[in-house]
């Protein structure tokens, strides 16, 4: 079946374009994204097109949403267009207990799933990309039933066991005394005590053995009887038992193959465990280990098994640390190395992101042994950010083990303000650490109207840039494709230090002590590699290096990290390597400890002193810094300040990745032969200019900013022409206009509902609108004034479109105050004036209106969503009081503020009498995590009558009828009153309360019957032709445009009778419905056209009225008349700045695209004599959107066209190369 399987994906492969040799277990295949190590590789012409497999992979999560063959497919067609290399499906969780898998329709594994799994692997072979699927939260053992559980966990003959002791028996000898034996204990020894101490030995009394219980009679001396048992785990996989990995591998990844078109690996990539759970870290156990332990230690386990928990003198340290191997030996062999098999025989690539991220060595007992058996091992690197120890740790492992790439998981939780500019420079940073496969945290199927996101934001198609994201996804396409092939070039080896915890000799201090050295390196531009105790002992020294000739490492120094402990070939290599004239550094503490013989070991005293040289014993992480500077010539030497680089040997080339060096900045490499920039943004390539060769290397000038990545190859043998160089003076020919002629371009694509439900004709893509009103109910001097443009409305309240007031609410108010007394003295109001304070004995307080939206809530708090943003609820508890607390990410919940009584008024008008029915919240304790406690109103008066029994109907009248509602806590509730005879709607409207849409809901009035016209005004924008108003009017709408009167075209409808190029200001007149003012009079954002002759100034669009909300595209257009002289030569634009892409075209012509600074394109060649036309196309952010959606990671929205913006020239005086 395998070779069957692999010959069909051997045929694919060679059809479907040039691709690298891998080396796996199984032997050589080829595979998208396996690089080449041939040292005679030309990597140009794949720099320049790279092959299959080198583009990003992001993850997408499959939750939130029913899933849809064709939505998927149109998905995967829209990143394969920007040359996404594949995708990795993933399953978000809900915060229960347990954190159980976030899945709708179809369940995991079901045959309706696979039907649509195997449809988008079909697609995925046509389009040439790859599909896997990570195991986040499904191969979590915390307890709920997810599919791992499902397939293994709930399994007890698979479950993990723990080694435990039992009850101690302490006697002498001649003492008898029996110990009860239960079930799982698979061994009981009595150890003699001397001196205070267990001695090595003991005594096997499992064959006393009788009716349940071991009756002995103790020798000579002072004894200890020890019981051993193997507690197994519920609901977890036993990684040390025979054919672990191979269990997984029929139970779950080989059903991708046999539910795969034509059951083949075609299609199939990118698998990845995210955050693994296995194993039961120190004291793992399987029944075969001490057969094991024996077999590969020499000694029988059982006579010294007390030192896991106790000292039993010298050979204590040693116990742990072998105890410690043999554990992480099955590991690998019986659960790591199989399912690494599978993936590389098929040339899959199989990332992860373990839980540390590095930061922890002893994880699964050894982070470097665990994670080198997967063919991308990474990280993840939240926000915008890099992380250098992170990225040391994962490149390491690969560089060591030769596997073919890093994986790099960036940046959830960066919200929806990120833009391709921060992306550039953290990943930038983050390949500068070894990372050479980029994966987008965020590729959502759904946002559910907005209102499913998890660790925002999504980077990909929903995002106003994506149609620029092509020029950010092939840089790194290229960097991805040049610097995995080849190896690293490091001088410095610093011990990954996991021997000290093995030990139990303070690894935090070594630990801590190797990254804070690892980061002052690397900060001093000096590379290093972090290496694994069995890489050292497999490098061999020559000619004053420590060479591991398999994986093309060449050291000259080796430090211990303040180790105590070390493994014995560890320090043997170390003074071998001393000896040969080798730098060897101990920093801080020196080993006092190996698994040789464990403590006092006359031996290691002696390599100690072979090893590390009195100079050489260091005692800070400065010293060593130091040390290191003078110790050997550096590969890199910035002689204007201090550059970082990453060096690759890709065939005869040799590679650096060179960051911080500033324009004009002589650097000095120990490199030698013609030397070149690569360009990754366009493939090109030219020479540098030479400044001199020295001995040991070749001083080159560099040309970028230092916040640019630099490729500067070299080409050893080949002969160096240094180009002429130009004078780097510019003049500036013309700085253009502040103000900008603008159209506008909606990008916001709504027709799977991802932005706004239902999806309707008027939403199904979504460009200007006005969502954000100044707003005031009428008065005699607004009924003239209100809709002229210079109307002063800085003090008019602020409404969003279906929020509107329904309450007043008072408080919170000191317990202290009498509420007896204050509830009859506010039951008996009629009407409540804001304006005047409620005074309370020595407090004074103000009614403040309380708005929410019948679909929405309260809006900012929907109520619970759960872990990393929204899940597309509506809480229908739409009263939330108290102070909002943040206590996940993502997640906040209503907590107590210094007083807790409050106060809620409003009234119900009717036309008639009605009998209603009241619906309250309930008091309901946290009993769930990440939720608030609901809260019950304490009293309810209606008219001025306290309400006793709240499931009795309520009668009320005609006109007007106050409603008083006070609560004594904190908290979300809900008060409603409906219709007594109105059937409860069959179904609640999509992302809505439970009251949108009921026509039995009675609706509050705040106005007690007042009715008044109400104003909304909003700065539209530039150009503005007409609006489309969906509002609850009981009169005809009026709609003014900077004071004139706007054409009602019906329907809503309004038309400018003379369009005004610059932004306006629109006023809405209307009277609404009962209950219904503010907000909530307007239920959908006011849609807004406009022409395509706007006029705007450069600046932060969000600060232009309704373009807070608008997200999309600006096309800015200008022109200038430029001379003969103006237009010879070199010349340049420089937008200034920009957010957060730009798209220049001249005379018609596109000249690029720019996704991060600097803001500048050669328009050489593209400028005419006379009049030109300058256009400038912007995207933004989806920040500006969110900033009206309840999520917590709406962002920034600046945006827009920053400038200065300035044509500049360059001389063509050429300065002759000395």
């Amino acid at each position: 079946m395998f070779k069957q399987s692999l010959m069909i994906f051997l045929c694919h492969l060679c059809c479907i374009g040039p691709l690298s040799t891998l080396q796996g277990e199984e032997g050589s295949v080829q595979a998208p994204g396996w690089p080449s190590r041939d040292a005679q590789l030309d990597a140009l012409p794949g720099f320049q097109n790279p092959p299959l497999g080198y583009g990003e992979v992001p993850f997408w999560w499959w939750s939130g949403e029913d899933l849809d063959v064709d939505r998927l497919l149109w998905q995967l067609r829209e990143l394969h267009q920007k040359g996404i290399s594949g995708v990795q499906v993933n399953y978000s969780h809900y915060d229960t207990p347990g954190w159980l898998s976030d899945h709708d329709d179809p369940a995991l594994f079901t045959e309706d799933w696979w039907q649509i799994y195997s449809r988008v692997s079909e697609e995925c072979v046509k389009l040439e990309m790859g599909i896997g699927l990570s195991t986040y939260t499904i191969d979590w053992p915390r307890g709920a039933k997810n599919l791992f559980y499902q397939l293994f966990y709930s399994k007890p003959e698979l479950n993990a066991i723990a080694l435990k002791t039992g009850a101690k028996h302490r006697l002498r000898g001649g003492e008898t005394m029996t110990v009860a034996v239960t079930d799982g204990q698979f061994a009981v020894r009595a150890y003699q005590r001397t001196d205070g101490q267990l001695m090595r030995g003991g005594l096997d009394l499992s064959s006393l053995i009788k009716d349940g219980s071991i009756r002995w009679t103790a020798p000579a001396g002072e004894w200890e009887i020890w019981t051993f048992d193997a507690v197994p785990k519920a609901g977890s996989l036993n990684p040390l038992m025979a054919n672990s990995g191979e269990t997984v591998i029929q139970g779950f990844y080989q059903k991708f193959e046999d539910n795969n078109q034509g059951k083949s690996s075609k299609g199939l990539n990118y698998f990845f465990n995210d955050e693994l759970h296995i194993g039961l870290d120190k004291f793992a156990w399987n029944p075969d280990f001490p057969e094991e332990f024996r077999r590969r230690k020499g000694y029988d386990l059982l006579e010294v098994l007390p030192a896991m928990w106790v000292e039993m003198g010298d050979i204590t340290p040693k116990v742990r640390m072998d105890y410690a191997d043999v554990r992480m030996s099955l590991m690998e062999e019986r659960y790591f190395k199989p399912i690494y098999n599978w993936h590389a025989s098929r040339g899959i690539i199989f990332g992860c992101d373990p839980g540390s991220r590095g930061l922890k060595p002893n994880e699964f007992g050894d982070y470097f042994r665990a994670n080198r058996w997967y063919s991308a091992p990474g990280h993840d690197t939240p926000g915008g950010n890099a992380d250098p120890i992170k990225g040391k740790v994962s490149s390491s492992i690969a560089n060591l083990n030769q596997r073919p790439r890093v994986w790099l998981e960036g940046y959830h939780s960066m919200g929806w303000s990120a833009t391709p500019e921060r992306l550039m420079f953290a990943t930038r940073e983050n390949y500068l650490y070894g990372c050479t496969l980029l994966n987008l945290h965020g590729l959502y199927y759904t946002t559910y109207g907005s209102h499913w996101e998890w660790a925002p934001p999504c980077y990909h198609f929903r995002m106003p840039y994506w149609e620029h994201m092509g020029t950010f996804l092939k840089y790194f396409e290229r960097l991805s494709y040049l610097m995995s092939q080849g190896h690293t070039v490091a001088d410095v080896a610093i011990i990954y230090p996991v021997a000290p915890y093995e030990a139990e000799m303070d690894g935090d201090a070594a630990k801590n002590t190797a990254f804070d050295l690892g980061k002052k390196l690397l900060a001093a531009g000096i590379n290093f590699e972090f290496i694994d105790h069995q890489s050292l002992a497999r490098a061999e020294v020559k000619d004053g290096h420590l060479v591991l000739p398999t994986a093309g490492a060449s050291y000259q120094a080796l430090i211990f990290p303040g180790m105590e402990a070390v493994r014995w070939k560890s320090i043997e290599k170390a003074a071998a390597f001393a000896q040969a004239g080798g730098t060897v550094l101990a920093v801080g503490a020196l080993p006092t400890v190996t698994d040789r013989a464990g403590r006092n070991d006359a031996q290691l005293k002696n390599l100690n002193e072979q090893a590390f040289a009195a100079e050489c014993r260091l005692p800070s992480t400065e010293a060593a810094l130091e040390r290191i500077r003078h110790a050997f010539v550096q590969d890199i030497h910035g002689l204007s300040g201090t550059v970082r680089t990453l060096h690759r040997k890709i065939g005869p080339r040799d590679a650096y990745l060179v960051m911080d060096a500033k324009p004009g900045d002589v650097v000095e490499f120990r490199a030698k032969g013609a030397v070149e920039i690569w360009d990754p943004w366009t493939g090109a390539v030219r020479p540098l200019r030479v400044v001199r060769e020295t001995a040991t290397g070749t001083q080159v000038e560099l040309t970028l900013q230092p916040y640019e990545a630099q490729l500067v190859m070299f080409t050893p043998g080949a002969k160096h022409h240094n180009p002429a160089k130009q004078n780097a003076s510019r003049s500036v020919v013309k700085t253009l206009p502040n103000e900008w002629t603008v159209s506008f371009v909606p990008t916001m694509d709504n027709r799977y509902g991802d932005f706004r439900l239902p999806v309707t004709p008027e939403n199904h893509t979504i460009g200007l609108e006005a969502r954000r009103f100044a707003w005031a109910r009428e008065t005699p001097e607004l009924a003239i004034a209100a809709m002229l443009p210079h109307t002063d409305d800085s003090a008019w309240q602020t409404q969003l479109h279906g929020y509107g007031p329904q309450l007043y609410l008072l408080g919170p108010i000191p317990q202290s105050v009498d509420a007896a007394k204050l509830d009859a003295e506010l039951a008996q109001l009629k009407r409540v004036d804001p304006t005047v304070p409620v005074a309370l004995g020595e407090f004074t307080f103000n009614w403040q209106p309380y708005e929410f939206s019948w679909r929405y809530g309260k809006e900012g708090d929907p109520g619970h969503q759960g872990y990393h943003g929204l899940k597309g609820t509506i809480s229908e508890d739409f009263i939330r009081l108290g102070q909002s607390v943040e206590v996940g990410p993502g997640v906040t919940v209503l907590a107590a503020e210094a007083h807790q009584r409050y106060y809620l008024w409003s009234s119900v008008t009717l036309a008639e009498p009605v009998v209603a029915t009241l619906h309250v919240g309930d008091a309901v304790p946290v009993s769930l995590p990440n939720t608030s406690q609901g809260v019950a109103p304490a009293a309810v008066f209606i008219n001025g009558e306290h309400i006793n029994d709240f499931t009795q109907p309520v009668s009320l009248k005609a006109g007007t009828n106050p409603l008083l509602i006070r609560y004594d806590d904190f908290g979300q509730s809900h008060v409603v009153l409906r219709r007594q005879d109105t059937p409860l709607p069959e179904a609640t409207p999509t992302l809505a309360m439970r009251w949108y849409q009921d026509p039995g809901v009675i609706p509050f009035d705040a106005y007690a019957g007042e009715t008044s016209a109400e104003w909304f005004r909003f700065l539209s924008a530039p150009a503005t032709t007409a609006i489309q108003v969906q509002a609850l009017s009981r009169e005809p709408i009026q709609a003014w445009l900077n004071g004139k009167p706007m054409l009602d075209r019906g329907d809503g409808r309004f038309e400018v009778q003379q369009a005004t190029a610059t932004a306006a200001v629109v006023a809405v007149r209307l009277l609404p419905e009962s209950g219904k003012g503010g907000g909530a009079a307007i239920p959908e954002p006011i849609l807004v056209e406009t022409s395509a002759d706007g006029i705007m100034p450069l600046g932060d669009w969000s600060q232009l009225g309704i373009l807070n909300n608008y997200s999309g595209g600006v096309r800015y257009r200008t022109t200038l008349t430029l001379s003969e002289q103006e237009v010879t030569g070199a010349v340049e634009l420089d937008l200034g700045k920009v957010t957060a892409t730009a798209e220049v075209s001249v005379n018609g012509k596109q000249v690029g695209v720019r996704v991060a600074p600097p803001w500048t394109f050669d328009l050489s060649g593209t400028l005419k004599v006379g009049e030109n036309e300058i256009e400038v196309l912007v995207f933004n952010t989806l920040s500006n959107h969110y900033q009206t959606i309840p999520s917590h990671y709406r962002g920034d929205p600046v945006s827009g066209l920053f400038g200065p913006v300035k044509i500049l020239s360059f001389s063509d005086e050429l300065i002759r190369d000395q």
